[in-house]
């Protein structure tokens, strides 16, 4: 999908609507209502793979996030040696009951 939008006013909806149709499946269509953009139609297919762009994005930013986190803490020394931190996750098990 590029990202030219084409402009048309909202009595095409109710007049041309296969032709609206057909152009949302190329591009996103702004419907005008007295000259001014109000509304965005754009195809089922490019807004599923939207979202699923958009969760993609969420979840990168989430692990850089955590990485961000994770240098921060290498940087202001709040670390600890890998059996200690075994060591302390065991021993949170072990409190747990089920």
């Amino acid at each position: 999908m590029s990202t030219a939008i084409s402009i048309r006013p909202s009595r095409d909806l109710r007049n041309c609507y296969s032709s609206i149709s057909s152009l949302s499946r190329e591009n996103p269509v702004a419907i005008t209502v007295n000259g001014k953009e109000d509304t965005v139609l754009m195809s089922h297919e490019s807004y599923i793979n939207q979202q699923q762009y958009i969760q993609e994005l969420e979840a990168k930013l989430a692990v850089y996030s955590h990485l961000a986190q994770a240098a921060d803490d290498i940087k202001l020394g709040r670390t600890q040696p890998l059996d200690d931190a075994f060591d302390d996750i065991l021993e949170e098990l072990d409190g747990l009951t089920l």
